[in-house]
Protein backbone atom coordinates (compact mmCIF):
# COMPACT_ATOMS: atom_id res chain seq x y z
CA UNK A 1 0.00 0.00 0.00
CA UNK A 2 2.77 2.48 0.81
CA UNK A 3 4.76 1.68 -1.98
CA UNK A 4 1.33 2.36 -4.49
CA UNK A 5 0.94 5.81 -2.67
CA UNK A 6 4.27 7.31 -2.32
CA UNK A 7 4.78 6.72 -6.39
CA UNK A 8 1.17 8.60 -6.35
CA UNK A 9 2.80 11.24 -4.45
CA UNK A 10 5.90 11.92 -6.90
CA UNK A 11 3.61 12.25 -9.82
CA UNK A 12 0.88 14.28 -8.18
CA UNK A 13 3.38 17.29 -6.22
CA UNK A 14 5.20 17.30 -9.79
CA UNK A 15 1.81 18.30 -11.11
CA UNK A 16 0.68 20.25 -8.18
CA UNK A 17 3.96 22.80 -8.73
CA UNK A 18 3.20 23.09 -12.21
CA UNK A 19 -0.52 23.79 -11.57
CA UNK A 20 -0.75 25.38 -8.89
CA UNK A 21 0.67 28.83 -9.94
CA UNK A 22 -0.23 31.10 -7.12
CA UNK A 23 -0.30 30.91 -3.87
CA UNK A 24 -3.34 32.60 -1.57
CA UNK A 25 -5.88 32.95 1.00
CA UNK A 26 -7.35 34.66 3.64
CA UNK A 27 -8.09 32.04 5.92
CA UNK A 28 -5.12 31.80 8.38
CA UNK A 29 -2.94 34.79 9.79
CA UNK A 30 0.50 34.30 10.98
CA UNK A 31 1.94 35.10 14.21
CA UNK A 32 5.85 33.74 13.64
CA UNK A 33 7.99 33.80 16.25
CA UNK A 34 12.06 33.98 15.37
CA UNK A 35 12.51 30.22 15.84
CA UNK A 36 9.98 29.00 13.45
CA UNK A 37 11.41 32.16 11.31
CA UNK A 38 15.15 30.64 11.78
CA UNK A 39 14.41 27.08 11.19
CA UNK A 40 11.73 27.17 8.32
CA UNK A 41 13.54 29.57 5.92
CA UNK A 42 14.88 28.18 2.93
CA UNK A 43 13.02 24.84 3.00
CA UNK A 44 10.60 22.49 1.74
CA UNK A 45 9.08 20.52 4.73
CA UNK A 46 6.72 17.72 4.19
CA UNK A 47 4.45 16.42 7.06
CA UNK A 48 1.14 14.34 7.46
CA UNK A 49 -0.04 15.83 11.03
CA UNK A 50 -2.10 13.87 13.02
CA UNK A 51 -4.40 17.02 14.12
CA UNK A 52 -4.66 16.84 9.66
CA UNK A 53 -5.72 13.11 9.32
CA UNK A 54 -7.74 13.11 12.26
CA UNK A 55 -10.00 16.48 11.19
CA UNK A 56 -9.96 14.36 7.45
CA UNK A 57 -11.04 10.96 9.60
CA UNK A 58 -14.00 12.89 10.82
CA UNK A 59 -14.65 14.54 7.03
CA UNK A 60 -15.02 11.03 5.12
CA UNK A 61 -17.67 10.12 7.87
CA UNK A 62 -19.92 13.09 6.59
CA UNK A 63 -22.82 12.43 4.04
CA UNK A 64 -20.90 14.25 1.34
CA UNK A 65 -17.81 12.31 1.69
CA UNK A 66 -19.71 8.92 1.03
CA UNK A 67 -21.49 10.28 -1.71
CA UNK A 68 -18.69 12.73 -3.64
CA UNK A 69 -15.98 10.17 -5.28
CA UNK A 70 -13.71 13.41 -5.27
CA UNK A 71 -12.89 14.21 -1.61
CA UNK A 72 -11.82 11.49 -0.01
CA UNK A 73 -9.70 8.45 -1.49
CA UNK A 74 -11.77 5.57 -1.25
CA UNK A 75 -9.75 2.99 -2.57
CA UNK A 76 -6.98 2.24 -0.65
CA UNK A 77 -6.61 -0.25 2.49
CA UNK A 78 -6.01 2.95 4.53
CA UNK A 79 -9.45 3.91 4.24
CA UNK A 80 -10.63 0.34 4.68
CA UNK A 81 -9.07 0.39 8.20
CA UNK A 82 -9.91 4.07 9.11
CA UNK A 83 -13.76 2.90 7.98
CA UNK A 84 -13.44 -0.37 9.66
CA UNK A 85 -12.14 1.50 13.13
CA UNK A 86 -14.19 4.55 12.95
CA UNK A 87 -17.55 3.64 10.71
CA UNK A 88 -19.42 3.53 14.20
CA UNK A 89 -19.00 7.27 15.31
CA UNK A 90 -21.06 8.76 12.42
CA UNK A 91 -23.45 9.87 14.47
CA UNK A 92 -20.60 11.72 16.65
CA UNK A 93 -21.47 15.33 16.95
CA UNK A 94 -18.36 16.67 15.26
CA UNK A 95 -19.56 14.42 11.62
CA UNK A 96 -23.08 15.67 12.57
CA UNK A 97 -22.00 19.19 12.91
CA UNK A 98 -19.56 18.78 9.58
CA UNK A 99 -23.24 17.38 7.77
CA UNK A 100 -24.67 20.06 8.56
CA UNK A 101 -22.09 22.84 7.58
CA UNK A 102 -21.51 21.48 4.56
CA UNK A 103 -25.13 20.79 3.79
CA UNK A 104 -25.52 24.65 3.55
CA UNK A 105 -22.72 25.00 1.45
CA UNK A 106 -20.11 21.94 0.16
CA UNK A 107 -17.63 24.63 -1.01
CA UNK A 108 -17.16 25.54 2.77
CA UNK A 109 -14.74 21.66 2.58
CA UNK A 110 -12.09 24.25 1.57
CA UNK A 111 -12.07 26.59 4.59
CA UNK A 112 -12.51 23.58 6.45
CA UNK A 113 -9.36 21.76 5.52
CA UNK A 114 -6.88 24.78 5.17
CA UNK A 115 -8.31 25.80 9.39
CA UNK A 116 -7.11 22.23 9.97
CA UNK A 117 -3.38 23.88 9.02
CA UNK A 118 -3.65 26.18 11.92
CA UNK A 119 -4.48 23.20 14.84
CA UNK A 120 -2.13 20.51 16.21
CA UNK A 121 -2.43 17.59 18.58
CA UNK A 122 0.23 18.68 21.48
CA UNK A 123 0.08 16.21 25.11
CA UNK A 124 -2.78 14.52 23.59
CA UNK A 125 -4.83 17.63 22.97
CA UNK A 126 -5.98 19.65 19.90
CA UNK A 127 -5.04 23.33 20.08
CA UNK A 128 -4.25 26.18 17.67
CA UNK A 129 -0.48 26.77 16.97
CA UNK A 130 1.52 29.22 18.58
CA UNK A 131 2.38 30.96 15.25
CA UNK A 132 -1.16 31.27 13.84
CA UNK A 133 -4.70 32.18 14.26
CA UNK A 134 -7.91 31.78 12.40
CA UNK A 135 -10.05 34.32 13.37
CA UNK A 136 -10.38 35.01 9.07
CA UNK A 137 -11.30 31.51 8.25
CA UNK A 138 -15.12 30.99 7.37
CA UNK A 139 -15.71 27.82 9.43
CA UNK A 140 -16.05 28.69 13.17
CA UNK A 141 -12.84 26.30 14.73
CA UNK A 142 -13.49 27.35 18.02
CA UNK A 143 -16.27 24.73 18.17
CA UNK A 144 -14.85 22.67 16.21
CA UNK A 145 -11.53 22.21 17.62
CA UNK A 146 -13.53 20.93 21.02
CA UNK A 147 -15.70 18.59 18.79
CA UNK A 148 -12.16 17.40 17.24
CA UNK A 149 -10.89 16.85 21.09
CA UNK A 150 -13.99 14.74 21.96
CA UNK A 151 -13.94 13.03 18.67
CA UNK A 152 -9.98 12.46 19.19
CA UNK A 153 -10.65 11.07 22.59
CA UNK A 154 -13.78 8.51 22.30
CA UNK A 155 -12.33 7.04 19.33
CA UNK A 156 -8.52 6.81 20.82
CA UNK A 157 -7.57 7.94 17.44
CA UNK A 158 -4.18 8.63 18.96
CA UNK A 159 -3.80 4.60 18.58
CA UNK A 160 -4.59 4.68 14.97
CA UNK A 161 -2.26 7.40 13.73
CA UNK A 162 0.26 5.70 15.23
CA UNK A 163 -0.02 2.10 13.75
CA UNK A 164 0.18 3.85 10.89
CA UNK A 165 3.20 6.20 11.20
CA UNK A 166 5.21 4.12 8.71
CA UNK A 167 3.19 4.84 5.93
CA UNK A 168 3.33 8.47 6.84
CA UNK A 169 7.33 8.37 7.08
CA UNK A 170 7.57 6.81 3.70
CA UNK A 171 4.76 9.33 2.22
CA UNK A 172 7.44 12.46 4.02
CA UNK A 173 10.22 10.79 2.66
CA UNK A 174 9.61 10.47 -0.72
CA UNK A 175 8.11 14.03 -0.71
CA UNK A 176 10.88 15.78 0.68
CA UNK A 177 13.33 14.09 -2.02
CA UNK A 178 11.20 15.53 -4.48
CA UNK A 179 12.31 19.19 -4.97
CA UNK A 180 14.72 21.85 -3.61
CA UNK A 181 13.48 25.05 -2.06
CA UNK A 182 14.92 26.74 -5.70
CA UNK A 183 12.68 24.58 -7.93
CA UNK A 184 9.39 24.98 -5.60
CA UNK A 185 9.82 28.99 -5.93
CA UNK A 186 10.22 28.64 -9.75
CA UNK A 187 7.37 26.51 -10.50
CA UNK A 188 5.24 28.32 -8.44
CA UNK A 189 6.22 31.92 -9.36
CA UNK A 190 6.52 32.82 -5.06
CA UNK A 191 8.90 34.94 -3.12
CA UNK A 192 8.00 33.28 0.67
CA UNK A 193 10.57 32.43 2.49
CA UNK A 194 9.93 28.81 3.24
CA UNK A 195 7.06 26.09 2.07
CA UNK A 196 5.03 22.86 3.56
CA UNK A 197 3.75 20.47 1.91
CA UNK A 198 1.07 18.87 4.07
CA UNK A 199 -0.12 15.12 2.88
CA UNK A 200 -2.66 12.44 4.07
CA UNK A 201 -3.58 9.24 2.25
CA UNK A 202 -6.74 9.78 2.60
CA UNK A 203 -6.21 12.95 -0.21
CA UNK A 204 -7.96 12.53 -3.34
CA UNK A 205 -8.66 15.36 -5.21
CA UNK A 206 -8.05 18.42 -3.07
CA UNK A 207 -5.43 20.35 -4.67
CA UNK A 208 -4.57 23.74 -2.94
CA UNK A 209 -2.09 26.48 -1.36
CA UNK A 210 -2.22 29.34 0.94
CA UNK A 211 -0.02 32.08 1.26
CA UNK A 212 0.12 33.09 4.83
CA UNK A 213 2.27 36.19 5.81
CA UNK A 214 3.74 38.06 8.84
CA UNK A 215 6.66 40.39 9.71
CA UNK A 216 9.66 38.86 8.80
CA UNK A 217 8.29 35.67 7.10
CA UNK A 218 6.03 34.42 4.78
CA UNK A 219 5.23 30.38 3.57
CA UNK A 220 3.39 28.57 0.88
CA UNK A 221 1.45 26.02 2.35
CA UNK A 222 0.74 23.25 -0.73
CA UNK A 223 -1.97 20.43 -0.27
CA UNK A 224 -1.49 18.24 -3.10
CA UNK A 225 -3.71 15.56 -4.31
CA UNK A 226 -3.02 12.00 -4.22
CA UNK A 227 -5.02 11.28 -6.78
CA UNK A 228 -7.64 12.71 -9.91
CA UNK A 229 -11.24 11.52 -10.29
CA UNK A 230 -14.09 13.34 -11.72
CA UNK A 231 -16.76 13.67 -9.14
CA UNK A 232 -20.61 12.72 -8.51
CA UNK A 233 -21.81 15.98 -7.05
CA UNK A 234 -18.97 18.51 -5.46
CA UNK A 235 -16.93 19.08 -8.46
CA UNK A 236 -13.32 20.37 -6.99
CA UNK A 237 -11.82 21.47 -10.21
CA UNK A 238 -12.72 24.89 -9.39
CA UNK A 239 -10.50 24.79 -6.71
CA UNK A 240 -7.37 23.81 -8.20
CA UNK A 241 -5.52 27.42 -8.78
CA UNK A 242 -7.08 28.60 -5.40
CA UNK A 243 -6.48 32.33 -6.39
CA UNK A 244 -10.09 32.73 -4.47
CA UNK A 245 -11.47 32.61 -1.28
CA UNK A 246 -14.87 30.69 -0.92
CA UNK A 247 -18.12 32.42 -0.90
Amino acid sequence: MSRKITLIVAVVLFAAALFLNSCKSYDVASRYNSQYIKTSTGKVSAEVPEVFELGYAMLALTDLAQQDTTIINHNTPYYQDLIARFGKYKNHKGVMRLNADLSRNPKRIKNYLDGLYALQVKYNRVSLKSNYRIDLNKVDFKGYALLLQNFYKQTNFHEFYTQHEDLYHEMVQNANSLFTFAEVQKSLNTNVKGYQIILSPLTKAYAGTMEIKGRGYSECIIFPPLATAQGTRYMMSDMMALNKPTE
